[in-house]
């Protein structure tokens, strides 16, 4: 996969983030928002097993996509854009998507907590 990272807009305009990166940012926005939501879900779910269950698995596996998608959106902003399998390169120092992200019911799932805001 040939991508130049940054820069490469298909549809026209001269943006600083290709649709590629764009779209990974904003997966990652909404996956990361959307634990939030299982916490609440979770707590109003604590008097039936079956269901706390069922959301704490699904909270789980939204927390491995949001692994995935940390590490795929360094490769993309250090360049590498195809799937190496290995660390996050240098693109993503723990959490750069800044405050945004939501607050302290992350758990596990955003990394290292380092935050600077990409402006």
């Amino acid at each position: 996969m040939s991508s130049s990272g940054m820069g490469g807009s298909s549809s026209g305009g001269n943006f600083p983030l290709d649709n590629l990166t764009y779209d990974l940012i904003t997966l990652l926005y909404e996956k990361s928002k959307g634990l939030e939501a299982y916490d609440k879900y979770m707590r109003d779910a604590q008097s039936n097993q079956q269901v706390s269950q069922l959301l704490q698995q699904l909270r789980q596996q939204d927390e491995q996509a949001i692994q995935q998608l940390q590490q795929l959106l360094g490769q993309q902003l250090s360049g590498q854009g195809g799937m190496s399998g290995s660390s996050m390169g240098g693109g993503m120092s723990g959490s750069s998507m800044g405050g945004g992200m939501g607050g302290s019911s992350m758990g596990g799932g955003m990394g290292g907590g380092t935050s600077t805001t990409n402006s």
